[in-house]
């Protein structure tokens, strides 16, 4: 039955599944059953190809999702889910599911109905086949029915052929489009050419066939793609809970009184304050503030929109001025924020995914469906030239099963997935298999000062100058709506509980703020920022002025993490370098003394500046992993082939980071740079495991001495043996290092 969508382009239907709505574009997640593998992720992502007014679309595996963005004043919702209908991957659109994310089964109805029919048609066809093998075709009773057995096996077959010919053939198919040739290309040209031959045999009564073959064939990759699926929703799916994925809190107001609370805790209806640079949970109405959003995460435009009191903000917008108060009318979606996590890594952080591990999978990948259809060809070949049809069609078929890569596909993602959630349970959070392989290769350690390698709660602030209350409510005002950790420190020391209104909120990354409160103008920021000419480089200070004169200054003297000496000492093997936007060159000097020899320190040093000295040592060949607060550094982070957001659990949300880490864990860095580097030899192992078993099932397939039925019996136990040794090598790891 065909199916029809166009109730979607109904106003209140489809904004219970649009993630975002403004002017012409339009960013909308569907769920697809039917997304099974590496295939299906590289056509639903190239989807942009199909249709020229979809801008952008992003596959969550795990939860079979693509989020897609596109111009709604060319193609309407319901078209949309048309073209992916036709393309074979039909949305599941099922609005009780919608209201409760994540309550559903790792498996779709058709893939277990499959398995069912499948098993069904195996089992009666090896009942019928079972005759043949104890050589009952010798008895003469036998002799006269056999045609009856025969064409029960072949009407058995065609359920098992149609379903996985359609699948099959559908991949290779979308596959050539790509100009690919995955493993759908020979199994297809496999199944139908013994499916052929098969019937050939029996319409002129040469023989039995391959179709207990064929049938065990189906059933057994039917059951291997159960196993992965379960595979990556059980095991991989890391990013199911997002409050054990990454720290991340917000600031909740209520009775006046603000209150840092978990994403996770909040409901429909909280008031949540959002500052500067912070990125919008939920969907919401603005109830306080001027709203200046920056939604290049969801759209990937850059320009700045504006909203007024009462208007709807989209979560995954990002505030770009004062602190605003938003009233949450949706409850969280954490999947969404990190499918925007990851979402963000896809157009600007592309050149990251070219490394050596995942290089080596995709040149495998390009290479061994060629060869293992030339090495099946040469056979058949060889088979038929000696004048045995028999060994021909069981040989062809045997290599094509037997060399399967499932395993292969598995090998990887299974490695670095577990050591991901072995990682997030020490509170180190990484965004995907990719940012794993590229930590493996890390060289040179880049760390920012201020609120990395220094503790913000420890820090002594002492004023120098005289301040009164009012004074004081001003300067809280302003650094209210900022989330620097100096800012936020100063402000917890202020003691104010009530704020006035910032007009022309302003914060100069690496500089400063300001604002007009009551009429006045307010800056708070570096001496050069201000303009000060005070001679004093020996201390970290923040300046403050109001109507263009200097009332005075907060000192700082930093604590630095625990064991930071330790910290360095243990990680000599890498270049480590610190940039810091700080002055105090008594802290430079302390920094001197516990560095390796090799270090480097480089002091005031801006935003711009730090990202130009990655961009250096990029140009030189050196793969660097950043440590940084992510407000100040996020272009420095973004950069970075690594950039990792120290947390205090304190601070919003930043989709340029690749990872974060809970900053009283610090010092497991080593540890966590060291269980890296072995991933990579375990990824390494595993795959000479399983060209091992490849190599050696060719060789048996080839020479005749093994049944498809065989072959087709031992493709699922390579998957297994894979899934098996990445579960065992990585929890061993895991427990060697970490437990």
């Amino acid at each position: 039955m065909k199916n029809d969508f166009h109730f979607l382009d109904k106003k209140e239907i489809a904004e219970k599944i649009i993630d975002f709505n403004h002017n012409n574009i339009t960013t909308v997640r569907f769920t697809i059953p039917s997304i099974y593998c590496s295939s299906c992720i590289l056509t639903l992502e190239n989807i942009s190809k199909y249709h020229k007014s979809i801008l952008e679309s992003t596959v969550d595996f795990s939860r079979k999702q693509i989020c897609i963005t596109f111009n709604n004043s060319n193609i309407k919702l319901s078209e949309l889910a048309e073209l992916l209908n036709k393309m074979g991957y039909c949305p599941s659109i099922n609005f009780e599911s919608i209201e409760k994310q994540g309550k559903k089964n790792i498996f779709d109805k058709k893939l277990i109905g499959k398995l069912a029919i499948s098993f069904f048609c195996f089992g009666n066809i090896m009942l019928l086949a079972i005759p043949g093998y104890v050589g009952a075709y010798k008895e003469p009773w036998f002799l006269e029915n056999r045609n009856f057995f025969r064409y029960l096996m072949l009407i058995l077959s065609f359920p098992v052929v149609i379903f996985s010919l359609l699948d099959h053939v559908k991949y290779a198919f979308l596959g050539l489009k790509k100009h690919i040739i995955n493993i759908d290309v020979p199994i297809s040209i496999g199944m139908l050419v013994l499916f052929l031959w098969s019937f050939y045999e029996i319409f002129f009564d040469l023989g039995y066939g391959y179709f207990d073959s064929i049938s065990s064939f189906s059933l057994f990759i039917i059951i291997s793609r159960i196993l992965q699926i379960h595979t990556h929703n059980k095991i991989l799916s890391f990013n199911k809970n997002y409050k054990s994925f990454y720290p991340i809190m917000v600031t909740k107001v209520h009775n006046k009184k603000e209150k840092k609370v978990f994403l996770s805790s909040l409901k429909k209806g909280d008031i949540i304050l959002i500052r500067n640079e912070d990125i919008i949970p939920s969907d919401s109405i603005l109830i306080k503030g001027e709203a200046v959003l920056d939604n290049s995460f969801i759209t990937g435009e850059s320009y700045l929109i504006n909203k007024k009191i009462g208007d709807k903000i989209y979560a995954g917008s990002k505030q770009k001025g004062e602190a605003i108060l938003l009233k949450i009318i949706k409850n969280v979606d954490h999947s969404y924020l990190s499918l925007l996590w990851k979402k963000s890594n896809y157009s600007s952080h592309y050149r990251k995914k070219l490394f050596y591990l995942n290089s080596i999978s995709t040149k495998f990948s390009q290479f061994f469906t060629p060869i293992i259809l030339t090495i099946s060809i040469i056979t058949g070949i060889y088979w038929y030239l000696n004048d045995d049809i028999q060994k021909m069609f069981q040989t062809t078929f045997s290599v094509l099963i037997i060399t399967c890569p499932c395993a292969l596909v598995l090998s990887t993602p299974l490695i670095f997935g577990n050591i991901i959630r072995f990682f997030s349970k020490k509170k180190f959070y990484i965004k995907d298999i990719f940012t794993m392989e590229r930590i493996s290769t890390i060289e040179t350690l880049i760390f920012d000062k201020t609120g990395t390698i220094t503790d913000p709660n420890k820090e002594k602030i002492f004023f120098v100058g005289n301040i009164k209350y009012e004074e004081k409510k001003i300067i809280a005002s302003l650094l209210r709506n900022s989330n620097h950790p100096l800012s936020q420190k100063i402000l917890s020391e202020l003691f104010v509980n009530d704020f006035y209104t910032v007009k022309n909120f302003k914060e100069i990354k690496g500089k400063g703020l300001e604002g007009n409160i009551k009429n006045k103008s307010v800056k708070i920021g570096s001496k050069k920022y201000l303009g000060v000419t005070i001679n004093d480089n020996q201390k970290t200070a923040v300046f403050i002025s109001i109507n263009k004169k200097l009332i005075g200054y907060f000192l700082f003297r930093n604590y630095y993490r625990k064991n930071i000496k330790k910290i360095f000492k243990m990680l000599n093997e890498y270049k480590i370098v610190i940039l810091s936007g700080d002055q105090n060159e008594l802290e430079k000097n302390y920094l001197k003394s516990i560095l390796p020899k090799t270090g480097k320190i480089f002091f005031n040093q801006s935003p711009e500046d730090k990202l130009n000295y990655v961009k250096k040592l990029q140009n030189k060949g050196e793969k660097i992993m950043m440590f940084g607060d992510g407000i100040n550094d996020c272009a420095a982070l973004n950069q970075s082939e690594v950039g990792v957001s120290v947390s205090e659990n304190t601070i919003g949300f930043f989709p340029n980071c690749d990872a974060f880490l809970q900053s009283d864990c610090l010092d497991k860095i080593f540890i966590f740079l060291k269980i890296s580097k072995f991933s990579r030899k375990l990824v390494v192992i595993n795959f000479i495991i399983s060209l091992f078993y490849n190599v050696i099932g060719i060789y048996f397939a080839v020479t005749g001495n093994l049944e498809p039925l065989i072959a087709s019996i031992l493709m699922p136990l390579s998957s297994f043996s894979v899934i098996f040794f990445s579960i065992i090598s990585t929890f061993l790891v895991s427990r060697k290092f970490i437990f």
